[in-house]
């Protein structure tokens, strides 16, 4: 019989030409296909008694062949034929396997003949690419070109039939096929018949993803590999599926599941699994790797009982050289590990690893050093998913704390990202809740460690000794040994007298006095303690490494970040208050990408859910005093910076009108309360934070004008000059501070400029009082209608009281000549007088200049709009201001005459206020290195540059005395002022450009910190902005590169990192900045570590393969014209940096240096 199938195969399937059938699907047609196949359904369902008919069989056949042909009613006609003869014959062959009989001729030549057939219609369909049996919508139109018939074809829906048919066949498989086809050749030949089309079905997509015909086919390969002995062929097959089709890999584990589990059959998985472990792929393979990776971690998943039994032939893929492989073993070890967690759990609640957990959990710690970075942070996220059981581990979770932080350091940005992820998954869920609410405070911790300490010292009293004189002063000579007890009975009489007399002693009668539970209790409590304050540690460790990831590059490690900051924030971690500080600054990370929307979108969430959301249920009133509470915090021990990004962050929420009018209500009122002394830095700090929502809505000044009058300008401000100061800050900006807001300005005789000339008259000897005076100044150029006039009439008051207090000085100290007393402090106070008065004028010439800039810029608006609006200029013209009355002059006379004034007026002009204090400032500054008074020499210094960036003619005069000022005096505050002036000269007027850039450079070395910081700042600003060229300077900024001080170092990390984006500037300065690195490194001595640190940080911006070669020649060149080993060795260096040698070069190399 095997050789009857075997030659019926080899005639109808396997030959490809198939003439017969080809010539019998022709009569076919041409007597009507569907007479045909009617004709072959009454013919055969009425010879179900006996064998087919060979020619109704064969036609049968020939049908099939062409089956794709068909229309659908006739492709289902065919199902159904055939699903009827497979229900039919199975009765058959059932009752006669109960009859025992042993003549099964008919039924299995009829059930051969109908799996040929089968195999037939799929093969068909096969070759015509039309699998899917299922109906899809953009099915029929997918080509326009196909003829009517294909197009029919190509729409059957045949699931239905399908189904039925496989229904009838899993009832086939049921039977004992094995007393029917008794060899296995013969039933393993007879299953494939129904097998094989199975296993074509399934490389169709849309197949597969209908559950229903899914787990049909499914369930008839888990029945041929249970009760027909298929697994070998079974295994095969799904391996060289999983293997060459891509959606088949979660599929092909669903159906090794099926099988496993409900068919109770697990040989079949694992010889898939040693299977797959013995494969070797090659090196450009990357499909048959990704595949076997989804299928074992779908299958573990699954099945992870199962996995865990073969996890020592899986883990031998760790030794994979396919990354992919690896992440999908690592995967696969986690949900092992998961489900042995969990069935520890259900048996037991204990909180100890079990033993197979441990050894696990090892090698997922080994492969921690993966080379690749994926395998990596796959190890981080399968430990993110074990610790989200609610089982803690504690003796383990401390370990895995410490891998962590080192990840937090690893060279991808994917593994730094998710160590973060693991390290805020293990704050959350520390062991540590039990005890103080769960807060990780470390005062709560190291005091409630005390504490137990304490008891443990009460329950273990000290043993008092006590010695006479004469035992204390026994000479040891005299004792001899202790005596050997020979005899047993003398021994334990010995110990019988020992027990009684410790029975009579008292310590050890207070001890039995103290139950052994409680001191065991105690001491688990001292255990628990300190393995919390260890676990604080580890925080306070990682948190530092995560605080510097801040300022990644890359924006999600940048939000994980943060948001763990907030997470220990919640968790009262006593160092999350200053990282959270730090995050503010990231308010102005901006970008035309959604990362940079995102990351100051995240900020402003961040700061809502930590400091302006309310505890729910609050009613209005608790909301407000919450968020004005938490608002004026936020000043609280603040730098400059940080008081500037919150300004930042304020002023958008309040453009976004996040805050309630209650709030400013609020702030308000603690600003302005006065029945009681309150805070000073609280009442400080209600005036910022106005100061700062007057950014977005400067209408909220309006509404608390009085109480700045009252409080800011009035007594309580002379008490607090920093209030004052923040308070003339917030009149400031009652200005128009945006295109939205509304410009107000006041006369000279409203009460608010009044109240500020009054403020900046008020002699003071305070060193804040120079900060207030510039923003009394800067007020008033803001509000007043004409601040010049009130300004000048300051200076003058100003100059009378500081002339007649040093006359009335001058009259007392002849009296104190006479009766020989010393007065210093006067003459010190008149010379603060003075540096004050010197102060003024200098910011209300800079100021004048402003203002005389907007005056132009004033014009030119007006002006355009005149233009534009006749009509509506006429119509205006009843109210004219003093810009209108001269529209009719050009723009260009106005601007000179602008000019004019700047230039000869200001400060030559013989009726200006400013040229009488000129030659003044000038001859201070002359006598610097004279001067006794620090304050007095500043503020000179500081007028004298002011008064240089209003005339050019002024500044080329008096530029000397400022360069030499800068480079001997010993003042660092003067120095950097000096150095930001010289940068604000340069934007002035840019014919100075070379003479000051030199001096600027210089101040790179200056011995003071703050200086080289503010000149790097300086210099960068100019360089980006284009207002220098640099040259041969960029070597002494590369120095900076390894300074001491980190603040220098990262600022200059970051301006060569902005610096590389405009136009290969590195590369264009490369060879000049090497120079002078070498030379100042061979000059001074140096180790070359530092220059090896800076020229591989400058060479990684040098990326494009055209500019290596290029920098490899231009270096190699220099080769030859080294004078000295180091020289040669830094050459050598930077060239073992470049990817791209030639031969000749490798060869110079090779040859080493050559005197």
């Amino acid at each position: 019989m095997s050789l009857d199938l075997l030659s019926r195969l080899k005639k109808y399937i396997h030959d490809e030409e198939n003439s017969i059938l080809d010539s019998l699907y022709a009569d076919c047609q041409n007597d009507g296909l569907s007479n045909a196949v009617n004709h072959v359904i009454d013919t055969l369902l009425l010879g179900t008694s006996s064998c087919f008919d060979n020619d109704c069989v064969e036609k049968l056949f020939a049908i099939c062949l062409h089956f794709f042909d068909l229309s659908s009613n006739l492709k289902n006609k065919v199902y159904d034929l055939l699903t009827s003869i497979i229900g039919s014959e199975t009765a058959v062959l059932e009752d006669l396997i109960i009859a025992n009989a042993t003549d099964f001729f008919v039924p299995q030549t009829n059930l051969e003949s109908v799996g040929i057939a089968i195999q037939l219609t799929i093969k068909s369909l096969s070759e015509s690419n039309q699998l899917s049996i299922i109906h899809t919508s953009s099915s029929s139109s997918r080509d326009k070109k196909k003829n009517v018939s294909q197009q029919q074809s190509s729409t059957w829906n045949g699931l239905i039939h399908v189904n039925s048919f496989l229904d009838s066949v899993s009832n086939l498989f049921h039977k004992k096929l094995s007393r029917v086809w008794t060899t296995s050749s013969e039933r393993d030949m007879f299953l494939s018949l129904f097998l094989k089309p199975v296993y074509t079905l399934m490389e169709s997509e849309t197949n597969m993803k209908n559950s229903g015909f899914r787990v049909r086919m499914f369930d008839l390969i888990s029945l041929a590999v249970k009760y027909h002995h298929q697994t070998a062929a079974a295994e095969t097959r799904i391996i060289q599926s999983l293997q060459y089709f891509e959606h088949l890999a979660e599929y092909l584990a669903d159906l090794v599941h099926l099988t496993t589990v409900r068919y109770e059959f697990s040989p079949l998985a694992e010889g898939i699994l040693h299977t797959l472990c013995s494969l070797e792929f090659s090196d450009n393979d990357v499909k048959g790797p990704k595949q076997v990776s989804l299928f074992l971690v779908h299958l573990s998943s699954l099945l992870p009982s199962l996995c865990f039994k073969q996890l020592t032939i899986l883990t031998k893929l760790l030794d994979s050289e396919s990354y992919t492989l690896r992440c999908a073993i690592i995967e696969v070890i986690g949900n092992v590990i998961l489900d042995i967690i969990q069935d520890d759990s259900e048996e037991d609640n204990s909180e100890s690893i079990s033993s197979n957990v441990q050894s696990i959990l090892e090698v997922l710690e080994d492969r921690l050093l993966d080379i690749s970075p994926y395998c990596r942070t796959k190890i981080l996220q399968v430990f993110f998913r074990i610790f989200e059981l609610p089982i803690k581990y504690p003796q383990k979770r401390q370990e895995i704390a410490e891998l962590t932080i080192r990840c937090m350091q690893d060279r991808s940005s994917h593994v730094r990202r998710n160590a973060i992820r693991l390290f805020s998954k293990l704050l959350t869920t520390h062991p540590f809740s039990v005890m103080h609410n769960g807060i990780l405070t470390r005062s709560v911790w190291e005091e409630g460690l005390g504490f137990v300490e304490e008891q443990l010292r009460s329950l273990q009293p000290k043993r008092v000794v006590t010695s006479t004189d004469y035992e204390s002063s026994v000479d040891e000579n005299l004792l001899e040994d202790a005596t050997m007890i020979r005899d047993e009975e003398d021994n334990a009489s010995m110990e019988l007298e020992s027990s009684q007399d410790k029975d009579k002693d008292p310590l050890n009668a207070y001890a039995d006095s103290v139950p052994a539970e409680d001191i065991v209790k105690i001491n688990l409590t001292k255990r628990f303690y300190v393995e919390a304050l260890k676990f604080i540690d580890t925080l306070e460790e990682g948190a530092k490494i995560i605080s510097q990831l801040l300022s990644a590059k890359n924006k999600s490690e940048v939000i994980e970040a943060m948001d763990f900051f907030v997470c220990c924030s919640s968790f009262c971690l006593s160092f999350a208050k200053q990282y959270i500080k730090r995050m503010i600054h990231l308010i102005w990370v901006k970008g035309t990408s959604d990362e940079g929307n995102s990351i100051q979108n995240h900020v402003l969430n961040c700061y809502k859910t930590l400091f302006f959301q309310p505890p729910p249920g609050s009613d209005a009133n608790d909301r407000a005093n919450y968020m004005a509470r938490n608002l004026i915090s936020l000043t609280y021990d603040s730098s400059l910076a940080e008081l500037t990004s919150l300004e930042q962050m304020l002023s958008i929420l309040m453009k976004q009108d996040y805050f309630p009018a209650l709030v400013i209500t609020k702030l308000w009122q603690v600003y302005s309360y006065v029945k009681k002394d309150i805070s000073r830095t609280q009442r400080r700090g209600a005036i910022i934070v106005l100061s700062m929502l007057a950014l977005g809505n400067n209408e909220i000044i309006i509404q608390g004008l009085d109480y700045l009058v009252q409080i800011g300008l009035g007594a309580p401000g002379l008490d607090d000059l920093v209030l004052a100061r923040y308070s003339c800050i917030t009149i400031k900006r009652i200005s128009k501070s945006s295109p939205t807001s509304l410009a107000i300005t006041f006369p000279n005789s409203h009460v608010v400029c009044q109240k500020l000339c009054m403020l900046l008259l008020r002699p003071s000897t305070s060193d804040e009082w120079f900060g207030l005076q510039e923003q009394i100044i800067d007020a008033i150029y803001a509000v007043s209608k004409h601040p010049d006039e009130l300004c000048t009439n300051v200076i003058i008051l100003l100059t009378k009281n500081l002339f007649e207090r040093t006359k009335a000085t001058e009259n007392s100290n002849e009296d104190a000549m006479d009766e020989d007393i010393n007065i210093p402090e006067q003459e010190q106070n008149a010379a603060t007088q003075f540096a004050h008065l010197i102060f003024v004028v200098g910011h209300v010439a800079i100021k004048q200049l402003v203002y005389i800039e907007y005056c132009e810029a004033e014009f030119k608006r007006r002006k355009a709009d005149a233009e534009r609006n006749p009509n509506e200029s006429n119509e205006k013209s009843g109210n004219q201001s003093e810009f209108d009355l001269i529209t009719g002059t050009s723009e260009d006379d106005f601007a000179e005459a602008m000019t004019f004034i700047r230039e000869r007026e200001l400060l030559y002009g013989e009726n200006s206020l400013l040229s009488r204090f000129a030659p003044l400032v000038v001859e201070v500054c002359s006598h610097h290195t004279g001067s006794h008074n620090d304050s007095l020499l500043v503020a000179s210094s500081l007028t004298l540059a002011k008064f240089m960036c209003l005339s050019n003619n002024f500044c080329m005069e008096n530029l000397p005395l400022l360069i030499t000022i800068l480079e001997k005096c010993e003042n660092p505050l003067i120095r950097n002022n000096l150095v930001i002036a010289l940068a604000d000269l340069t934007v002035c007027f840019n014919h100075f450009i070379d003479e000051i850039s030199e001096f600027l450079y210089r101040r790179l070395l200056d011995p003071d910190p703050s200086v080289k910081k503010t000149c790097f700042m300086t210099l960068a600003f100019l360089i980006l902005a284009g207002q220098i060229k640099v040259k041969g300077q960029l070597g002494i900024m590369a120095r900076s590169l390894e300074d001491e001080d980190a603040r220098i170092a990262d600022l200059a990390k970051m301006f060569f990192t902005d610096f590389s984006a405009k136009d290969n500037s590195v590369y264009n300065n490369f060879i000049d900045i090497f120079s002078v690195l070498s030379k100042s490194s061979e000059d001074q001595d140096e180790e070359d570590t530092k220059f090896k640190h800076i020229v591989r940080f400058l060479m990684s911006f040098i990326e494009k393969e055209r500019y290596t070669k290029q920098l490899t020649e231009r270096l190699s060149a220099r080769l030859p014209r080294c004078k000295s080993q180091r020289q040669w060795n830094h050459v050598a260096y930077a060239l073992s940096l470049l990817p791209h040698k030639s031969d000749e070069v490798q060869k110079q190399l090779d040859d080493g240096f050559r005197a």
